[in-house]
Formats: structure tokens, sequence, C-alpha cells
């Protein structure tokens, strides 16, 4: 589930790259909007104690539509639906709510995305064997096509072990 949970995280494309394209600063869940379309991806993974070693390549489809200061997207990766993701605006602020609702029916998982300037980071704590870990998604975009992303876990919110770091290209 935590896998699941890291890709998903790692397809999220940002509005600091739509404002590059249009000279428009988008606001709220405006800022959502370039998240769909078609992603290919390429990243490396790395062996840690939440990780294993390999190189990973995906085709994500996002399948959006919006709705007041809701976002919801049915995220399919290389063609099979996987999960829904919803975001939520709460009217103010760079923090949204995301929610993954997985496509087997399983519990769904919620957190949060924080957006400043082109870096959008989504933390998410777990607490395993009794002990709290912290783990983010980073993704920096270079423009409204690509962006860089590295996912990373932490025990003291201090130090970071890079557990897989890629590139992220829209196709469509």
């Amino acid at each position: 589930m935590q896998k699941l949970l890291l890709i998903a995280c790692a397809v999220l494309a940002g509005s600091a790259a739509l404002a590059a394209d249009t000279g428009h600063t988008p606001t709220g869940v405006e800022r959502l909007l370039v998240f769909a379309g078609t992603w290919k991806s390429e990243s490396d993974q790395y062996e840690t104690a939440y990780s294993k070693a390999g190189h990973v390549a995906v085709t994500t489809v996002n399948d959006c539509m919006r709705n007041g200061n809701y976002y919801a997207c049915n995220q399919s990766v290389n063609g099979q639906s996987r999960w829904l993701l919803v975001f939520v605006y709460p009217g103010s602020g760079d923090t949204y709510g995301v929610y993954n609702v997985p496509a087997d029916g399983s519990p769904g998982i919620s957190g949060q995305l924080i957006i400043y300037d082109k870096t959008w980071t989504f933390p998410v704590q777990r607490n395993n064997l009794g002990k709290l870990t912290y783990f983010r998604t980073v993704n920096t975009f270079l423009d409204a096509n690509h962006y860089d992303f590295r996912q990373e876990y932490s025990e003291d919110k201090q130090t970071w072990t890079v557990m897989s770091q890629g590139h992220q290209t829209r196709i469509k």
C-alpha cells in the first residue's frame, strides 16, 4: 500500500508550471488543473528499509473533474484504474487535503499537499511497529510538462533518506 501511495503522489503535476505557460497565476483548485492528462514516468528506486532497488517506468492517465472546492481524478497506471484521488481546497492558503481511494476497495488513505512556488510536497506519517516514520514525495516543476520528483523517509524530520527519484513528462 505504501508503494501505491508513493506512486500516486509522484505523478501529481504542478500549478507553478501552468503559470509559466499562461502568464496567469492560478489559485485554489485552479492550481490542480494541470494534473489532468497522460504522463510518462521514469524513476530509480533504492534499497532502503521501505523500498527495493530497481528501475520503474509507468504511464499514468489522470481523468479529472472539478466541482467547487473539489478536484477528483480517476488515476490509471499502465492502463489499469488504480484509485480515485480527491483533492479538497479549504478556501485559503497553500495546503490541500488529499484522499486516495483504492480501486480494489481497500481502506483509503488521507494526507496533505503543500504547494510552495514550483514545489509540491506530500507529507505522510505512518506508525510502523510502534515507531513513527515520516514520508514525503517532493515534486519540483521545470515547466508545465516536466517535473522531477523524489520520495524520502525520515525518523526525525531532519535527516531524509531517498527511496526513489525520477522524472515525469506529459505526453498528452
